[in-house]
């Protein structure tokens, strides 16, 4: 229970702000391999390679007439990882770093293992594949340095090539990058199989997205893509699109291969075709535009929100969905509709579900329980439309790569776009409810979770992202577990949690900087009245069964926050005679419910319908609501002018993260899942990370106190090695009463990004671990490890020891900034938001917030004094 609710506390500036040093922790080694062990191993590699390259020369002769080096990328297999390497590289005239990818790790063996304290470990050895480009020239100069260094391993090489002896020291492999390479995870294979086997001969083409190496030199970039249209159009192909985003190393084309080409493949293998054999392509996949379709069914509710009177105020939210029905009663007057590509002319009314669903949820909430509406308008740039030939289907716009399409529109928003000024400066939150649908999370960051990196430091915008849905993996169970809802439940969850590697995060929700939402198994819609056909499978507020789920890029927490997605319902399941399962088929409760009530569009010039809806789409719309309504309290600002000024508005964005991720809590269902799933006694904390993120976000608690709570904010900027130390004030009624209380800290930065290297976090924004004796308990839910290895770190700290302290007595917080996948530019900083609240039951103290207050307060005072002193 909590009391009366108060408002948000300033921390005010930081007591100290000083300059630090990364220190690194006694961890598991990589053990050396000697010199001769490695000439043994990898001098026929080199040989290899050698005779690659004399092979292509030999082939590039007879195309052209003068003497020609090619170019080819080379793969460092490494066991585990050389900080900086891509340095190094760059030092030899002819070669250059690409990428860094991350491989499946390997057991131990007499070679590479991991060594702690001087003995040997049984821990899996990581491994790292490092991409270079290079020409014969250069590979002639690495073979050199390998030799150089089998005969005196304690060589000294030049300056800048001293990481060449580790990679020496951690080198498994050496080969070309080929054409399986570039089809690896994409789907690309498995797609086209599907293809073949659905539509065979009734298709001519079928669409591939291909991204190119990003090299440094304009050139080289302009000269790998006409040679890469040069082989698509020997092929038969075409080119449709293309896309060069130089701030994320982004280089991509969208072509249109004949439906022969795939056959080819298919029957003979990857390298069949010259396409994937190009040294030019890093990956082909599979061109799939996110789609959504609407249930059919007659839309029988209504909506009681009456029309607005045109609302003025410069928008805050940008909503990049599909065009809304915006003359909707619930809508119109509050849309600011945007749209330089004319979608709008071919999108008829009744196609437009999405965009009015997700329109609604942001402005009103569930319409079974709305809440205010929003007081500004809210600016729609429509990226999808109707698809040509599925009605009730909408797609990303076809024949452009998203990434770019969503660059363009964001840009669009902030600088403008070629002569037209800024659609949308006002705007600081965008939401994103929706999903590449092409693949899941993989070993590296997609160009979409790239994309929305950069743009939230560069832009300084929040970006609300749909974890996405997984409607087309089957929920598979026991055929003996189907006789009960309550059997059927259970084995339903344990199926889920089986398959969770193909239920990843779809990109945009990979971005380490956005905030990632996935969707419980709630709404507003009440009770609904079943038959017995109808099971209802989900444990109300657990998570949604047709959510994605973690972890993220580098097992970090994804996705950050869960909230209402809306109920699902599945058909009681039939069991066929003698099949050991069978799979759970959902239910259409569009008309009925259960489900998040939306406005939705309707035959007969309706302007007042609604459906039911569900999924995580439905969650993220909610969030963004909720961030808006945080923007509301931080701009108004502090509640009196005794108290300490709220931060400047260009930490907003980032403070906003951290306020909603500050309420959320695993609550009931960490226990209940980790019984349920039976997870291992050691692990299961880091497996329900990757299930639960940081929990559920409370509605109820956010940007606001209570009597028997006191929430502080603050944010500020960090260069590297730097801290801030913030003095918590512990309130007198706490003091030596062993009762229950509660210490949390959350702070949300964005962090610069390195996309071509695996660890990607370019700086890290972080607090050492709430202290338990400082704290008077002991951190609870997420696992600590991954709450370091993303944008927001969240601790709760949960207890009722009595806390021993003077008056005046506070908890001192560092936040820190340190170098993470590559070293932070001088001058450059780090935005970063701070949340700490203390609480306890309102039958120990309903004066939490009132003592916290008049400790700031005091300070504010000294401040003040300190100032006007001559």
């Amino acid at each position: 229970m909590s009391g009366d609710q108060r408002p948000l506390l300033a921390l005010g500036a930081p007591e100290v702000g000083e300059r630090i040093k990364q220190t690194r922790r006694d961890m598991p080694r990589l053990s050396k391999v000697p010199a001769a062990r490695q000439g043994q191993r990898m001098s026929p590699q080199f040989r290899a390679l050698s005779d690659a390259f004399d092979a292509r020369r030999a082939e590039l002769s007879h195309e052209q007439v003068d003497e020609v080096d090619p170019a080819l990328v080379l793969v460092f297999d490494l066991a585990g990882t050389v900080e900086a390497f891509g340095n190094a590289v760059n030092k030899i005239e002819g070669l250059e770093f690409l990428a860094e990818l991350l491989d499946e790790p390997s057991e131990p063996d007499d070679d590479f293992h991991m060594v702690q304290g001087g003995a040997r470990t049984d821990n899996t050895v990581q491994h790292s594949l490092y991409l270079v480009m290079s020409n014969a020239t250069a590979v002639t100069q690495l073979v050199s340095l390998f030799e150089q260094w089998q005969r005196d391993p304690n060589l000294s090489f030049e300056r800048g090539l001293g990481k060449f002896k580790t990679v020496f020291e951690q080198l498994r492999g050496i080969r070309r990058w080929g054409p399986d390479d570039r089809v690896r995870e994409t789907g690309l294979l498995e797609r086209w199989q599907e293809t073949v086997a659905v539509v065979g001969q009734s298709i001519s083409t079928v669409n591939v997205e291909i991204e190119l190496w990003y090299r440094r030199d304009p050139a080289q970039r302009n000269s790998a893509e006409s040679h890469l249209r040069a082989v698509v159009e020997r092929a038969g192909g075409a080119v449709t699109t293309q896309a060069q985003i130089d701030s994320i190393s982004y280089h991509a084309l969208l072509v249109a291969l004949p439906i022969q080409q795939v056959e080819t493949v298919l029957r003979e293998g990857t390298a069949a075709i010259d396409l994937l054999n190009a040294d030019e392509i890093m990956f082909v996949s599979p061109y799939i535009p996110m789609s959504v379709t609407a249930p059919e069914t007659e839309l029988l509710s209504s909506s009681s929100i009456a029309p607005a009177e045109r609302v003025t105020d410069p928008p805050r939210i940008a909503l990049l969905d599909g065009l809304p029905f915006q003359n909707h009663d619930a809508l119109a007057g509050r849309l600011i509709i945007d749209d330089p590509d004319g979608i709008g002319s071919t999108y008829g009314v009744a196609n437009r579900h999405h965009g009015t669903a997700m329109a609604s949820l942001i402005l009103h909430g569930d319409l079974s329980k709305p809440g205010d509406p929003l007081a500004r308008p809210i600016y729609v740039r429509p990226i999808l439309q109707p698809h040509p030939l599925q009605p009730r289907q909408e797609v990303t716009v076809q024949g452009r790569l998203l990434t770019d399409l969503l660059h363009r529109a964001v840009r669009r928003i902030v600088e403008g776009d070629g002569t037209h000024p800024p659609a949308a400066p006002s705007v600081r939150i965008v939401n994103l409810s929706i999903g590449a649908q092409s693949r899941a999370l993989v070993r590296r960051m997609s160009p979409l979770g790239r994309l929305l990196d950069w743009m939230s430091v560069d832009f300084n915008l929040l970006f609300v992202v749909s974890a996405g849905n997984h409607p087309n993996v089957p929920i598979v169970i026991p055929a003996d577990s189907a006789a009960t809802p309550e059997s059927t439940a259970q084995a339903a969850l344990k199926a889920v949690y089986a398959t969770s590697k193909v239920r990843g995060i779809l990109p945009p929700g990979d971005a380490v900087n956005a905030l990632t939402v996935s969707a419980t198994h709630a709404d507003e819609s009440g009770e609904v009245s079943l038959p017995d056909t109808v099971w209802d499978l989900a444990h109300p507020d657990a998570p949604a069964l047709y959510g994605a789920v973690g972890p993220g890029v580098g097992r970090s927490v994804k996705p950050d926050v869960y909230h209402a997605g809306g109920r699902a319902l599945y058909q009681r399941p039939v069991v066929m005679r003698g099949s050991p399962t069978v799979e759970l088929v959902p239910v259409n409760t569009a008309s009925t419910g259960p489900g998040s009530q939306v406005a939705a569009p309707a035959a007969a010039g309706r302007t007042d319908a609604t459906a039911y809806t569900h999924g995580t789409s439905n969650a993220t719309a909610l969030v963004t609501r909720e961030a808006s309504r945080i923007f509301d309290i931080l701009e108004v600002g502090r509640d009196s002018a005794d108290d300490a000024e709220f931060p400047d508005p260009q930490y907003h964005p980032v403070l906003a993260k951290a306020l909603l991720v500050h309420t959320s809590t695993w609550g009931q269902e960490g226990e209940r899942l980790r019984a349920a799933l039976g997870l291992h006694p050691q692990r299961w904390r880091r497996e329900l990370t990757a299930v639960l993120g940081y929990g559920a976000i409370r509605p109820e608690r956010i940007a606001s106190a209570a009597t028997n709570r006191a929430v502080l904010i603050a944010g500020g900027s960090l260069g590297r090695e730097h801290r801030h130390t913030y003095e918590i004030p512990l309130p007198a009624s706490l003091r030596a009463k062993a009762e229950w209380h509660r210490v949390t800290a959350t702070v949300a930065s964005f962090v610069p990004t390195a996309g071509h290297l695996n660890r990607y976090r370019g700086a890290k924004v972080f607090f050492e671990r709430l202290d338990d004796h400082e704290t008077g308990g002991a951190r609870i839910e997420a696992d600590h490890n991954a709450t370091r290895r993303g944008s927001v770190q969240h601790e709760i700290s949960d207890g009722q020891k009595a806390l021993v302290f003077n008056d005046g007595g506070a908890l001192q917080l560092h936040v820190q900034c340190m170098d993470d996948a590559q070293r932070l530019k001088a001058g450059r900083v780090v935005r970063y938001g701070l949340v700490v609240s203390v609480e306890t039951a309102i039958t120990t103290s309903t004066t939490i917030h009132d003592e916290v207050r008049a400790q700031l307060r005091a300070r504010v005072r000294a401040a003040q004094r300190n100032r006007i002193q001559p």
